[in-house]
């Protein structure tokens, strides 16, 4: 007992609120319907991605931590142009409701299917479908009313152990979901090959689920703007005595790459053993469907357990990242106009933007006609688009003395956020006209 103590007492930090919030309903929709429609062919993409998520994560978590007291909105303002920094709020507080607005829509989807109320299918009379939005409203608000109880009555320290706890209570429950899905150990270590799978039709949405749309969404689920612009809050509000940074970015490597890349392997070869043999895995994209992936993982008296089970998951993984993107929200909103950003109780401003940022993304959620899961792999290759102006600032800031003084970005670290940037570059230029299109 007392090592698990102090396993969870190491893994606590601000990365592991990070990878918490990662692990939330956009990373596991990229996945599980990454895994339903192309199988085990995306699994290199996870690989791929993990070093550069890492790197990525834990360079802006030293931006905080060398500048303690000050947020990354207040040193990019100073320290390349205030330009700069509006920019990064003005993209990034609409993006970040939106993605509130996601999560909120996954949460109310995945609660009202707990009780067998389900979107209604195509064709349902316009009295099924006031029904079901009557019904979602109030569950939405509702669930509001529940995150803000959660959230308030504490400060930073709890939230942050509040958030570990959940990342470790997902990684375990996705790992049981996983466990049968190894008869098929040679498909799934040839997923490990870089290719790009062939385009799957839908014929019944008449759709088809373009292979790179998905890799785009498991990258951007990953490697978010969110994550690298809320961690230097994170970081300079933890940190205490002296610079970490070392034992800081173990904690990195542990809760980022091997937790969350072992998290986000699991969920998508549970996607590809459960839902791609069935004969409409083209067609799966809301969270009743889905549910299916834990079928498989009972004895068949039990098999009816595995959707409830899954969907309580995904209920968790949602708030997970909905804390996020508030909180980044709240943290750019008040950081660019000077005002206290430390998340604490006694902060007042705080604790009512983010009622209000809360109750909005709650009440606007159902008025976005949209599958819950695909509003958030839609707004995860979003992040894509944005992600390269967040990592040229954290380049140039972390190669600044005036930033970072001795503790500037080695080479290694340099060319590992440059990777980085070209990545997001190619998949923003290769997907502008898609995601357009589609918004």
């Amino acid at each position: 007992m007392n090592a698990l103590i102090k396993l969870f007492n190491g893994l606590i930090g601000p990365t592991a609120v990070i990878a918490a919030g990662t692990m939330g309903a956009g990373a596991v929709a990229s996945l599980i319907l990454g895994g339903a429609w192309f199988r085990y062919e995306l699994l290199w993409v996870v690989l791929f991605m993990l070093p550069l998520f890492v790197v990525a994560v834990d360079s802006s978590s030293r931006i905080g931590s060398v500048n303690r007291g000050s947020g990354m909105m207040s040193i990019v303002r100073r320290h390349i142009h205030p330009g700069v920094a509006w920019l990064l709020l003005l993209i990034n507080v609409p993006i970040h409701i939106l993605i509130a607005m996601g999560q909120f829509s996954v949460m109310s989807s995945a609660f009202l299917s707990l009780f067998g109320l389900h979107p209604p299918a195509p064709g349902a009379t316009e009295a099924e479908l006031d029904s079901y939005f009557g019904f979602e409203v109030v569950t939405s608000l509702g669930l509001a009313g529940l995150v803000l109880w959660l959230i308030l009555s504490q400060g930073y320290s709890r939230m942050e152990k509040a958030m570990t706890a959940m990342m470790i209570a997902m990684f375990f429950c996705f790992l049981a979901i996983a466990l049968r899905s190894f008869s098929d150990i040679g498909a799934i270590l040839a997923g490990f090959v870089p290719g790009i799978p062939a385009d799957l039709p839908a014929p019944e949405s008449g759709t088809v689920r373009l292979s790179t749309s998905s890799i785009i969404s498991i990258v951007g689920a990953a490697i978010a703007p969110g994550a690298l612009l809320a961690t230097p809050y994170l970081s300079s509000d933890a940190s205490k005595g002296p610079l970490t940074l070392r034992q800081d970015f173990r904690k990195s490597v542990i809760n980022l790459g091997v937790i969350f890349g072992a998290y986000a392997m699991f969920i998508l070869i549970a996607g590809g053993f459960a839902l791609y043999p069935l004969p409409d895995h083209a067609e799966i994209e809301t969270v009743h469907a889905a549910g299916q992936v834990l079928t498989l993982a009972f004895p068949e008296s039990l098999s009816f357990i595995g959707p409830p089970i899954f969907t309580l998951g995904l209920f968790i993984a949602a708030m997970t990242t909905l804390v996020i993107c508030v909180q980044v929200v709240i943290y750019l909103s008040l950081d660019m106009v000077n005002k206290d950003w430390t998340y604490s109780p006694d902060n007042r401003l705080f604790r009512r933007l983010l009622i209000v940022v809360t109750v909005a993304a709650a009440a606007l959620a159902p008025v976005w006609d949209f599958p819950a899961l695909l509003k958030v792999l839609l707004l995860m290759g979003v992040n894509v688009l944005v992600i390269p102006i967040v990592i040229l600032a954290m380049i140039y800031l972390l190669n600044s003395r005036a930033v970072m003084g001795q503790h500037t970005a080695s080479g290694w670290r340099n060319g590992m956020l440059v990777l980085c940037l070209l990545v997001a570059v190619v998949l923003a230029v290769d997907k502008i006209p898609d995601y357009l299109a589609m918004l």
